[in-house]
């Protein structure tokens, strides 16, 4: 009796052991089951987010040339958006001209987003002024009437320094360091004195950025002799051609070549290689993935050995050979008419932007009135339609041109527009494409 008492109270004991230890299972069990429904819905919030962020993306299929033919949607507020009916991108309106008025882009060869992009500059057609804004939320700082550019376009902000931007004084021809937020001027040196010229100092047309290290500025004497200058080492540069052609040579940005007409030079300014390209047509210098320097250009016909006709020809500037971008051997149509290219994204080599105004300029065919970017790298261009910019010359002629420009991280694209449809001609507006990848 007193063994099975004792076998009885061990097995008691053994079967409480027992119990707690189950109900600590059954509880961990509990708490993975609850961590697991949480981790899953957690999975399924990021998943949606992600999907919302991505819905836009959807519409940016590379080399897609499908008809995506434009459709009226009115024209957003001042700082409203829209989502382009066609392609699914965001459109912001950052400006506010008023009946008439015209504010837009510089040009598209010119950066209008400071280093970091918090900073951007518009040009006020109107009152013939340039306008600072926040780069981000486009709010209206102040106009910068205290700076005097040769050219409305010639405004160069530094590539590294979010604060300072250069200039060609109109008057003085001396060549300055703005700071921004103080309004100090430096002057770095005067182009007339060091060259020598006695005649009329121009930094056009066409003009171009400056290196990206902020270090050599191109300009020409009447249309005599074009000259670069490297601000790091003082050193005058003359480049060596016969016709100027009332072309300033402009620097790549490697600051180690130059383009000028068809052709490009070394450092020294001496001749490298004849580009194969027809003729001078709109054009921008920029960077391909891997940082060769690049020509990129229009071109209405066959180069002189041949090929490279389209919308975007890439020119490599130490071979002249040239990489379709946008071709009718890659099955575009001929080339549009008001192409303007931009390749400016100076932190994301390779990117760049166009915008075309078309012959038919209703937005119905492959391209016509459209807005594109593009990511070329040698063996592999890809190339995104991005939205309609509804942009003419009817109105406003010159001014009425897109003129798109992309920012240095190639996430977003300006242009300007005066709207066609039924507000069509009232103002021409600067606008903002937000690409999927851009981040506020």
């Amino acid at each position: 009796m007193i063994k099975f008492k004792n076998y009885l109270w061990l097995f008691c004991i053994a079967f409480a052991i027992y119990s707690c230890s189950d109900d600590n299972v059954l509880v961990n069990q509990e708490e993975e089951d609850n961590e697991t429904s949480t981790d899953s819905t957690e999975d399924e919030v990021a998943s949606e987010e992600n999907e919302n962020t991505i819905d836009v993306a959807t519409e940016l299929v590379a080399n897609n040339l499908e008809p995506h033919p434009m459709q009226d949607v009115a024209r957003p507020g001042y700082l409203e958006s829209i989502v382009d009916p066609s392609f699914g991108t965001i459109i912001r309106r950052i400006s506010d001209a008023g009946n008439g008025g015209v504010i837009k882009p510089m040009y598209s060869t010119i950066q209008a987003w400071n280093a970091d992009e918090s900073r951007m500059i518009l040009y006020d057609q109107t009152n013939g002024v340039h306008q600072l804004l926040d780069g981000m939320d486009y709010t209206f700082i102040r106009n910068l009437d205290d700076v005097r550019p040769d050219d409305i376009e010639q405004l160069f902000w530094d590539f590294n320094d979010p604060d300072v931007l250069y200039y060609l004084d109109a008057l003085t021809d001396d060549f300055i360091r703005y700071t921004v937020s103080s309004g100090d001027k430096e002057v770095l040196v005067n182009v007339r004195e060091v060259s020598g010229c006695d005649g009329n100092i121009s930094m056009g047309n066409d003009v171009q950025m400056m290196s990206w290290d902020s270090d050599v500025v191109g300009f020409r004497c009447d249309n005599d002799t074009t000259f670069a200058y490297r601000l790091s080492t003082e050193q005058l540069i003359t480049i060596d051609l016969d016709d100027v052609n009332y072309i300033a040579a402009m620097p790549a940005p490697s600051g180690n070549l130059f383009y000028h007409n068809v052709s490009s030079y070394d450092a020294n300014g001496n001749f490298k290689v004849r580009l194969n390209k027809s003729g001078v047509e709109h054009s921008c210098l920029g960077q391909m993935t891997d940082g060769t320097d690049t020509h990129y250009s229009i071109t209405f016909a066959e180069g002189p050995n041949g090929g490279c006709l389209g919308d975007i020809i890439a020119f490599d500037l130490n071979t002249g050979d040239c990489i379709p971008v946008i071709s009718t051997d890659l099955g575009y149509d001929y080339p549009k008419s008001g192409t303007h290219i931009s390749a400016v994204a100076h932190k994301n080599p390779g990117w760049i932007a166009a915008s075309m105004i078309g012959y038919e300029q209703d937005g119905q065919s492959l391209l016509d009135q459209e807005l594109v970017i593009a990511r070329v790298e040698k063996g592999n261009v890809e190339v995104y339609r991005i939205g309609h910019h509804r942009a003419d010359e009817d109105e406003f002629d010159y001014w009425g041109e897109p003129h798109a420009v992309i920012s240095p991280t190639g996430t977003r694209v300006l242009f300007g527009s005066d709207w066609s449809g039924s507000e069509d001609g009232t103002s021409v507006e600067s606008y903002v494409v937000e690409l999927p990848s851009f981040k506020q």
